[in-house]
């Protein structure tokens, strides 16, 4: 054999080519030991099957992730091309950076080819472009390594969308190149954050599952200090892991993002001088359309729909609404239908319901649950509403400005819907529409208090003068480190504490309001 032969690129061969001697080089993404041959997978930004038989030990030193080049013949198996290896050697490394060099630049390169534009027009998104398409690299070398994914949401109309919209497209493209060993798994996250449950059963999927390196993407969660042990915990098992995420980023003393030294990709508004209103089921359909364009064919209302979950203002949700088939009151009826159901399907993950729901399945069966599921809402909002009206606690502490307080326990059943924050923004919401106020010129904060939690809803004006949740957060983390915890949006989101800071958790809050009524 002629060891001096120059080396093809794994894209360049074809069945035609079976018996020729050729040398590829690249990363080994698999090993393993059947009855017959030893197996490794490499990749050069493709990938194929190479096999050896009988092989010497030099073989057993060779571990995943190693580069190297393989000699041998080509020869077609089951209408599928693989090397038959006669010799290999390890890179130097000169080789070694040249190879990787190469690989990421081929791949980025068919994936810049693949990727489609941006669905609707906006500058926030053109300057989020190579994220966008970092993001779609990661997952298409994890489906053709054949490594399991974890897609992990957020359990609210947003996080399902962009959940649900991510596993589709993957799925397609699983199948599409025929990646049968490459396991997805879609989990909902019970809590605001990627918090250490999560981890810690995603850990236990790794081993169950899957002996390559998995890669973990965390939706409409992951960007905040609240994120990070559960993060940590899953890179200490080496998982790949990416963020895609709406909510304000946590930032280190020197300005860096807290997260960013951990993940292979950070999509986030907020680090592109954009804000919460691209939410995170908008951001997730633009990189789903990218792996897999013909999610258009059937979900082009899901960008719509999170944003109806998430109140979305603006430019970008003004264009998702043009283009959804459904209206605005009907993609209302949906998210509502669909925080209903998922606060029971929260350990689980029924597809073919939830896609009923979303009119991704079956559309009458669909449209007959949203119809039945939504007036029995309507039934418990109303005597709910009934009972809470008269115990509300409202300040009007100056002009355009009130305060609603409610002790939210008292008036919700644990464990049934809705929950304390459904419940809140309810009371919130309401009180907006049966004052005609516009929440864009009268401050309302609202407050929900129970013993080791609170919740917040805050109106635009409430924000545009100064109100941010996450401001108070901190200063009590600040103070009382783990015994405080919390996050969400600036105007929406949840502290929970130890019950014993409780009185101090609402002195701390009420005299952040008061700074803020101070300077206005």
């Amino acid at each position: 054999m002629n060891f001096n032969i120059m080396p093809v690129k794994i894209s360049e061969i074809s069945p035609d080519r079976e018996g020729q001697t050729v040398s590829v080089e690249g990363k080994i993404t698999d090993i393993y030991k059947t009855s017959g041959p030893l197996v490794f997978r490499i990749f050069d930004g493709s990938e194929i099957r190479a096999v050896v038989f009988n092989p010497i030990v030099d073989f057993y030193s060779l571990k995943l992730g190693d580069f190297v080049r393989f000699y041998g013949t080509l020869s077609v198996r089951r209408e599928n091309v693989e090397l038959q290896i006669s010799r290999f050697e390890r890179l130097n490394e000169e080789e070694l950076n040249l190879i990787k060099q190469n690989i990421d630049a081929m791949f980025l390169d068919k994936i810049k080819r693949d990727a489609q534009d941006f669905l609707v027009t906006s500058e926030v998104y053109k300057k989020m472009e190579d994220e966008f398409l970092l993001a779609m690299s990661s997952i298409k070398k994890a489906v053709l390594q054949e490594r399991m994914i974890i897609i992990r949401h957020h359990n609210d109309c947003d996080g399902i969308t962009a959940g649900i919209s991510l596993e589709k497209a993957i799925s397609s493209y699983v199948e599409k190149e025929k990646k049968k060993d490459c396991k997805i798994f879609r989990k909902p996250c019970a809590a605001p954050y990627y918090d250490l449950e999560d981890a810690l059963k995603d850990i236990d999927l790794y081993f169950s599952f899957s002996k390559k390196k998995p890669l973990l993407i965390i939706t409409d969660n992951g960007s905040t200090d609240s994120d990070l042990q559960g993060i940590l915990r899953a890179k200490v098992y080496d998982f790949e892991i990416g963020v895609i995420d709406h909510h304000p980023p946590t930032k280190k003393d020197d300005g860096e993002y807290i997260i960013d030294e951990y993940v292979s990709f950070h999509i986030n508004p907020h680090i592109y001088s954009g804000d919460s209103n691209l939410c995170t089921g908008m951001l997730v359909h633009e990189l789903s359309r990218m792996i897999d364009a013909e999610i258009d064919n059937y979900a082009i209302h899901l960008p719509a729909l999170a944003g109806i979950g998430d109140k979305s203002k603006g430019s970008e949700m003004d264009q998702y609404l043009e283009i959804s088939p459904f209206k605005r009151d009907e993609l209302e009826k949906i998210k509502l239908t669909l925080d209903h159901e998922s606060y029971y399907l929260r350990r689980f993950s029924n597809n073919s319901y939830i896609e009923d729901i979303m009119m991704l399945g079956d559309k009458d069966r669909g449209n007959k649950l949203i119809s039945y599921i939504f007036d029995e809402i309507e039934k418990k909002r109303s005597s709910q509403w009934n009972l809470i009206k008269q115990h509300l606690d409202i300040k009007n502490l100056a002009d355009n400005f009130d305060l609603i307080t409610i002790d939210i326990e008292k008036f919700i059943f644990r464990g049934e819907f809705p929950s304390p924050g459904r419940t809140l923004g309810f009371i919130h919401n309401k009180y907006i529409w049966d004052n005609e106020i516009n929440e864009d010129e009268r401050a309302i904060i609202s407050l929900g208090i129970a013993e080791d939690y609170i919740v917040f809803r805050a109106t635009n004006k409430a924000k545009a003068i100064g109100f941010d949740l996450n401001d108070i957060i901190k200063q009590l983390k600040d103070l009382y480190l783990e015994e405080v915890q919390g996050g969400g949006h600036p105007g929406a989101g949840t502290i929970r504490f130890v019950p014993f800071l409780k009185d101090e958790v609402k002195r701390t809050s009420f005299e952040y309001i008061g700074k803020i009524l101070k300077k206005n």
